[in-house]
């Protein structure tokens, strides 16, 4: 089984914009949370964000990474069980 991945961010925040496009040119299946969504704020902040984009990928937690900070074979790698 695939590990999840959600993506939170805003759809003004162009760095967050650049990882669903990436995300969707590779098909790879994520969840996206816009944090103007009181709901999505709360779970983004109950994770202990505090940076948009955020990710998480499995077990793994990034925040204020780039779309060029992480290939697209290491996402693969972290979403394998």
């Amino acid at each position: 089984m695939e590990k999840k991945i959600v993506l939170f961010g805003k759809e003004d925040c162009g760095l967050c914009q650049g990882w669903k496009k990436k995300l969707e040119n590779f098909n790879i299946p994520f969840s996206y949370l816009d944090i103007n969504d009181a709901d999505n704020l709360t779970e983004f902040t109950m994770i202990g964000f505090t940076k948009i984009p955020a990710l998480v990928i499995g077990e793994k937690k990034f925040e204020g990474i780039k779309p060029s900070d992480l290939s697209i074979d290491e996402i693969k790698k972290m979403t394998e069980a």
